[in-house]
């Protein structure tokens, strides 16, 4: 009795319909900080990778697991189009190099999507249109796989301790953090042993004496100049008196 349901649930399962790999995702490609991203959704056939082809192209390297399969892949006029002198033009979809694919496309003003039939056996998909933009692809994520974005990195700043600033009071200055008398005195005082006292009585210099004084010896010493030139013409004027009277 066992041998026969097992014999029944062998046949049932061989009547079964075949269920082809099926799954969607995306990748993104970044162009200079511009990031698009690129829609993929299949049936029989496995996206392994996805890069650009020089200047024209799009260029996939897939496997194809059922008998047949469908790639249906959309992605942003601005980063891949095919166009002719302003117009659309259809794009080229070659398959393993030599054989041309059979696609439907459907389109609207910012994307473009393709529904290419993949027959089974199929590595690589080429997509030729009129322009790509050169960019960064990254990794293939499936539908249910969330895209990871990079949060810039936070460059912590140094904290600036600013010192509070010492003033000083009249007569010290800032010396090693601390104020200090001044090496300069006022008028009538020096200093001495860091402390400014007055000065000593008579302890200027004869250059330092007030006017008055200045002018007392200047007086005197005008009339002992003057004493010694009158006693100096007397005397002359005597010497000329006496040989006037040898003479006579």
């Amino acid at each position: 009795m066992n041998s026969k349901v097992a014999s029944l649930s062998m046949f049932l399962l061989l009547l079964m319909p075949f269920s082809a790999y099926a799954a969607a995702g995306s990748v993104s490609v970044d162009v200079d900080g511009q990031e698009y991203v690129i829609g993929i959704d299949t049936e029989g056939v496995e996206v392994q990778s996805i890069e650009g082809d020089g200047e024209l192209a799009l260029l996939l390297t897939v496997n194809a697991t059922g008998s047949s399969g469908t790639l249906e892949i959309t992605f942003d006029r601005e980063f891949f189009d095919s166009t002719f002198q302003g117009d659309d033009d259809s794009f080229f979809v070659i398959l393993d190099g030599f054989d041309e694919a059979v696609f439907e496309e459907t389109k609207t003003d910012s994307t473009r999507t393709l529904l290419i039939e993949i027959p089974s056996g199929t590595q690589e998909i080429e997509i030729i249109g009129s322009h790509i933009l050169d960019g960064t692809f990254g990794k293939i994520l499936s539908g249910t796989e969330p895209a990871v974005t990079e949060e810039p990195a936070v460059t912590e700043e140094p904290k600036v301790i600013e010192e509070e600033s010492t003033k000083c009071g009249p007569g010290t200055v800032l010396k090693d953090g601390a104020c200090v008398l001044e090496d300069t005195c006022g008028p009538g005082t020096h200093l001495e042993d860091g402390v400014c006292v007055l000065d000593k009585p008579g302890s200027s210099s004869s250059a330092e004496r007030p006017p008055i004084s200045q002018l007392i010896y200047g007086a005197a010493a005008a009339f002992v100049i003057s004493f010694i030139v009158i006693i100096f013409l007397w005397i002359i004027s005597r010497g000329s008196r006496e040989q006037k009277q040898l003479l006579k």
